[in-house]
């Protein structure tokens, strides 16, 4: 999940089969993750617990058009550094 470019975070009970609201960062998810235990399950690490970390973005994701532009500014990059030294 990804709001504005902030990556965020959720955690999932599988066996309350909940899901956190988003989590801005690592420490806030952590907070949440260890409240719930404590509420539900007495401290205990529930089975199926799960930490869903957004999805990273890869070349492949970009429009063709893009990709391509990407592609020839890093050959571009390496040619110029490659003269460079």
């Amino acid at each position: 999940m990804r709001t504005r470019g902030i990556a965020m975070f959720q955690y999932r009970c599988a066996q309350c089969r909940t899901t956190s609201p988003a989590a801005h960062s690592r420490h806030e998810l952590n907070a949440e993750r260890n409240r719930h235990r404590d509420l539900f399950h007495g401290g205990h690490i529930p089975d199926g617990e799960q930490i869903i970390a957004p999805r990273r973005m890869s070349l492949l994701d970009l429009p063709g058009e893009q990709r391509i532009a990407a592609v020839v500014l890093t050959v571009v990059l390496v040619v110029a550094y490659m003269i460079r030294f």
